[in-house]
C-alpha cells in the first residue's frame, strides 16, 4: 500500500520582543557622535553634564572613524540575551560571552571591514580582563540613568512588538513593515523574504531610544529594530496599554475600592468589613487593583496597608485624555520625542548608522512569536 506523502510548507518564525541591548546601541551612537546628537536633541539632553561619559564613549575604540559597539549586541545574542530587559543580566551574560564566542562569525549586515574589525574587539576583549571590565563599567554607567525610565515604557515596546506581530499575521508583506531606507538592507531583502519563507527567524525589536531602523544579520538570525513611535503601531501600543488599566476600574466593587483608598489607606480585612464582603473576593479586586499599578501595599505592623497610587491614577487620566481628545498623532509624539525628526529616507546606515548587528525588573524574556 502506497501512502502519499504531504510536504507542508516549513513554518515562519516572526517574532518580536523588547531588547535592552539595542536600546543601548542606539544610546551608545547617539553619546559618541556629535552629529547624532544634533539630529536626536532629546536624547543628546541625556548626556547633558556627563560630556566626559560621552568622551569615555567615543574614545573607547580607536579602530574606526565612526564609533560604534555592534560587538556588544552580537555578544548579547551569542549569550542568548537579546529579549533580556534586566541590565544585570545582559552584563553578565555579556561577561561570559566574550570567552565563547566564535570568530569566525557570519556577518551578512556588515562590510567585510567591519566584520573584522568586531572580531579583532573580541580578541582583546577576551585578552584583557581589565578592559573587559573598564568596558562593562562603561556600558552600565551608559544605562544607569535611562533604566527606571526604559522598565517604565515595556508595556508601550511589547504592546508595539505584539502589534508588529500580528500585523504580520494578518497577511501584511514584510516589506511593508520592515522600515525602509538602509542600503545593505534593501539589497539583502530578496534572500531575507526567502529565508523567512523557509522558516529562518526574523526578529522585530521595538525599542524606545531609537531613529529609524537598525538591520543586523549574524549566524542566520536577522534582527529589525525600529522605534516605537511609528505610525499607527504605536497608537495601537499606547490605547491598548490605557485599555487594559481602565478595564481594571471598570467594575463598579473594584473602582469603589480604589476611591475608597484614594480618601484613607487601609488593609483587605478593613475594605471587607466595608464593602460587606468576604476577604477573600476583596483580595481578588485588590489583586487587580495592584496588577494594574492604580494600587500600591506596604507592610506596617506586620499588617499590608494599602493605598491608592495618586500618581499612577493620574497618569492613566493623562494618557486617556490624551488618546481620545488628540488621537494617534498624540500617541506618535509621545513615542516619538527620543527619536527627532525623521527626513524622508532617513536610515541607519553610512555615517548616521547605528551598529546594524545583531542584535521586547522584566515583564517577558519571551519573544512573542508568530
Amino acid at each position: 500500500m502506497l501512502t502519499e506523502v504531504i510536504e507542508r510548507p516549513p513554518e515562519k518564525a516572526v517574532s518580536a520582543t523588547p531588547s535592552l541591548a539595542t536600546d543601548l546601541s542606539w544610546l551608545l551612537s547617539v553619546a559618541a557622535r556629535p552629529s547624532m546628537q544634533a539630529r536626536y536633541p532629546k536624547l543628546a539632553e541625556m548626556f547633558t553634564g556627563r560630556e566626559d561619559l560621552a568622551d569615555r564613549v567615543r574614545d573607547f575604540w580607536d579602530d574606526s572613524e565612526e564609533t560604534c559597539f555592534t560587538e556588544m549586541q552580537v555578544l548579547a545574542q551569542h549569550a542568548g540575551a537579546v529579549a533580556t530587559t534586566d541590565p544585570e543580566e545582559l552584563w553578565s551574560a555579556i561577561e561570559h560571552a566574550v570567552a565563547t564566542v566564535p570568530l569566525d562569525l557570519s556577518m551578512p549586515s556588515e562590510t567585510p571591514e567591519e566584520r573584522e574589525i568586531y572580531l579583532s574587539r573580541f580578541r582583546m576583549l577576551r585578552e584583557s580582563p581589565a578592559l573587559l571590565r573598564s568596558y562593562l563599567d562603561l556600558l552600565e554607567e551608559v544605562w544607569a540613568p535611562v533604566d527606571g525610565m526604559w522598565q517604565q515604557a515595556l508595556p508601550i515596546i511589547e504592546e508595539a512588538g505584539r502589534q508588529v506581530v500580528a500585523q504580520y499575521e494578518r497577511g501584511q508583506s514584510l516589506e511593508l513593515l520592515i522600515p525602509g531606507g538602509c542600503d545593505i538592507l534593501a539589497a539583502r531583502m530578496p534572500e531575507i523574504l526567502a529565508g523567512v519563507d523557509a522558516g529562518h527567524p526574523l526578529l522585530f525589536v521595538p525599542c524606545l531610544f531609537f531613529g529609524s531602523c537598525m538591520y543586523m544579520e549574524v549566524d542566520g538570525l536577522v534582527i529589525i529594530g525600529m522605534g516605537v513611535g511609528q505610525g499607527d503601531v504605536m497608537a495601537r501600543a499606547r490605547t491598548e496599554s490605557v485599555a487594559r488599566r481602565l478595564k481594571a476600574v471598570a467594575d463598579p466593587t473594584r473602582l469603589a475600592i480604589l476611591h475608597s483608598l484614594v480618601t484613607a489607606p487601609s488593609t483587605v480585612g478593613d475594605l471587607a468589613v466595608l464593602f460587606r464582603l468576604a476577604q477573600p473576593t476583596v483580595s481578588m479586586h485588590v489583586k487587580v487593583l495592584r496588577e494594574s499599578g492604580l494600587v500600591r501595599s506596604e507592610r506596617q505592623g506586620g499588617r499590608l496597608r494599602l493605598s491608592a497610587d495618586a500618581a499612577a491614577v493620574e497618569l492613566l487620566l493623562d494618557e486617556l485624555r490624551q488618546v481620545v481628545l488628540q488621537g494617534a498623532a498624540g500617541a506618535q509624539a509621545a513615542g516619538a520625542q527620543f527619536a527627532g525628526p525623521q527626513p524622508a529616507g532617513a536610515s541607519t546606515t553610512g555615517n548616521e548608522r547605528t551598529p546594524a548587528t545583531v542584535v521586547e525588573r522584566t515583564l517577558s524574556a519571551v519573544p512573542v512569536t508568530s
